[in-house]
């Protein structure tokens, strides 16, 4: 028996080793043309011995497909320059889990630049699509669906509430989850660094905070900051809040690097965290973690999501039904920041 250069087993190894032609053995393992039973499971049994797996490159090429799947993150612009968010850890660990989940089912993931053309996605003929954070009706969708490439979000569009194909956290339950445990902590004038965007998850966090607010008969501080500079903007928005005649006594920063401008509005300022300011993020990152105090933070779950916005993508590259979107639970990951001596 012959192998490839790589000692991978072929078709032709196990029709030598089965001796019948090579089409006999594809027909029998892809259950197709008139072969007696026993002569199938033979062919299969030999196939499993020698422990044959069939090409995926192969199967892509029959069936009209490259056999990739794309991811595309949001990009952000610094100083003109259009960077996307890769550098972030919640990005990073979406793309981690994404090819992981992909690999798993014989798909390559291909991390794309900014692209806007059909011409430029043809160039890249990606099988499908997942698409983070797509804006407001989000041309790209229409675009993509249109040349016949599914696309799944990771958060949904936030025009587009009968799209049923994407992944999301409970975005409302997980803003008031972290309210309701600054307010048991003795918080009282919380206020919320909220991303300029309209992401679904900000604009869902923010309606959150403002009813949550209205039933708890207290006054809302809300300063939009942008997320292009992340580190520098927040840190001015929360020098604003700090140096108000009535600063708040908690803070909730929405996105991943705003709590690095908040520590170090606090740490100019002499504000100690959390006897004198209680921090809260919305994104778990490694600064939250590794953070003096940590920060108390809400943990997406970002790799579970991924495996769910592929698998998703996946059904409808088979032709299955999806009907309603994936919520993936998140977690309150309580630290030192909000626990008051």
């Amino acid at each position: 028996m012959t192998k490839t250069a790589g000692g991978r087993v072929t078709i032709r190894d196990v029709a030598a080793a089965a001796g019948v032609s090579v089409t006999t053995v594809s027909d029998a393992l892809n259950g197709k043309g008139k072969l007696r039973q026993e002569t199938r499971e033979r062919i299969r049994a030999t196939a499993n011995e020698l422990g044959y797996r069939p090409s995926r490159v192969a199967q892509a090429f029959r069936q009209g497909r490259t056999g990739t799947i794309a991811l595309v993150l949001p990009h952000r612009d610094v100083s003109g320059n259009e960077y996307d968010m890769i550098g972030l850890d919640y990005y990073m660990t979406i793309a981690s889990g994404s090819a992981r989940a992909a690999f798993s089912e014989g798909y390559a993931l291909m991390l794309t630049p900014k692209l806007s053309t059909e011409d430029e996605w043809r160039l890249i003929g990606p099988d499908g699509v997942v698409l983070c954070d797509p804006a407001a009706s989000d041309p790209r969708i229409d675009m993509l669906e249109g040349m016949g490439i599914p696309v799944v979000s990771i958060e949904r569009d936030p025009d587009r509430p009968e799209r049923p194909f994407y992944v999301s956290g409970d975005n409302e339950q997980n803003m008031r989850d972290l309210l309701d445990h600054l307010h048991s902590a003795g918080a009282r004038r919380i206020a919320l660094l909220s991303a300029q965007s309209s992401w679904a998850w900000t604009i869902d966090g923010e309606q959150a905070y403002q009813s949550w607010c209205a039933e708890h008969g207290l006054p809302p501080q809300v300063a939009h900051v942008s997320v292009d500079r992340l580190e520098a903007d927040s840190y001015h928005a929360a020098c604003a809040l700090l140096d108000a005649d009535e600063p708040p006594d908690a803070l909730i920063a929405s996105a991943e690097q705003y709590s690095e401008g908040a520590t170090r509005a606090c740490r100019e300022r002499g504000v100690r965290i959390p006897e004198d300011l209680m921090l809260a993020i919305g994104i778990d990152n490694r600064f939250a973690q590794q953070s003096v105090p940590a920060i108390t933070a809400i943990d997406l779950c970002p790799s579970d999501q991924a495996g769910a916005a592929v698998g998703m993508l996946l059904r409808r590259l088979n032709g299955e039904s999806v009907e309603q979107p994936s919520v993936v639970p998140s977690l309150l990951r309580v630290r030192a920041s909000t626990r008051r001596p």
